[in-house]
């Protein structure tokens, strides 16, 4: 398969490329300059249409990454701009070009409890697909939206959409922030400890750009395990003990989104736990 990336660049999608080479005709965009010279690249910007046209000539699938990764670092109304029209503008030059498979990078934030702005508690204990999605913030918004546009495209144009929620992407290669993490649960406390190792993520994506059959689907990918030392019965007292009664069902140290449906669909299962990286 002819595979684009946009957000090539970034450092999630460094490691979808390295995952997607071996396997794959690749194409990494981005509007900064490449990692690796020996993947073709096309500099462009999700927010122009020409150019998105440009890049996802010939391809048969596409892996969208190119977001603002978080509501902090920019301005609301640049982090919605960006990753809701930028969704759009790369989701209609697939459509016009015949792309058979558009792949979006979504993420537990849009559940709202990551960047809330306000109390969140979840309906239910583990978090699955079929949650609500109660997005405060313009990140989680701008992908919550993300996904309503690729199911409006999929019913509206000939396009298999799948989008992947991932958790919180940690890094083999961040050990003082992964230690620290590790070493305090106050730190994740908001975002209720869940997470995925960056290595898992790109997998995800591969299946999710490779598996035949899916469309309008979005799955969860997370590790199993809380990233905590402290078993997941003592962060619950002591952070949420309103959710005591319905985490009596999970077992010690499990993670409050259960990613059941991505081994179901994708036949995804993570390899890393946080243990793998934290020496």
């Amino acid at each position: 398969m002819k595979i684009v990336v946009t957000g090539a660049v970034g450092r999630v999608g460094r490691y979808v490329v390295d995952e997607l080479v071996p396997r794959h005709e690749v194409v990494a965009v981005d509007a900064r300059a490449p990692a690796r010279d020996d993947v073709p690249f096309v500099r462009a910007d999700i927010l122009s249409l020409d150019e998105c046209r440009r890049a996802v000539e010939g391809a048969d699938a596409v892996i969208h990454l190119a977001a603002i990764p978080n509501p902090l670092t920019d301005p609301a109304e640049r982090v919605m701009h960006v990753n809701t029209m930028g969704t759009w503008t790369v989701l209609q030059a697939c459509a016009e070009a015949g792309v058979r498979r558009f792949v979006q990078a979504s993420t537990d934030s849009a559940l709202g409890f990551v960047f809330r702005r306000q109390e969140f508690r979840p309906a239910y204990l583990p978090i699955d697909e079929a949650h609500p999605l109660l997005a405060q913030d313009p990140y989680g918004l701008s992908k919550l939206l993300g996904e309503q546009i690729c199911w409006s495209f999929a019913r509206g144009w000939d396009i298999e959409t799948v989008c992947v929620r991932i958790c919180r992407v940690i890094f083999p290669d961040d050990e003082a922030t992964n230690r620290r993490l590790a070493d305090d649960p106050s730190l994740m406390a908001k975002g209720l400890w869940v997470y995925v190792d960056a290595r898992d993520a790109a997998r995800a994506f591969r299946l999710a750009a490779e598996t035949p059959g899916l469309n309008r689907e979005a799955v969860f990918a997370g590790a199993p395990d809380a990233y905590s030392r402290v078993p997941t019965a003592d962060l619950i007292a002591r952070f949420y003990p309103d959710l005591a009664p319905m985490a009596d069902r999970l077992p010690a140290n499990a993670s409050f989104i259960t990613s059941a449906k991505a081994k179901a669909v994708l036949g995804w299962e993570p390899r890393f736990t946080w243990r793998d990286v934290v020496r």
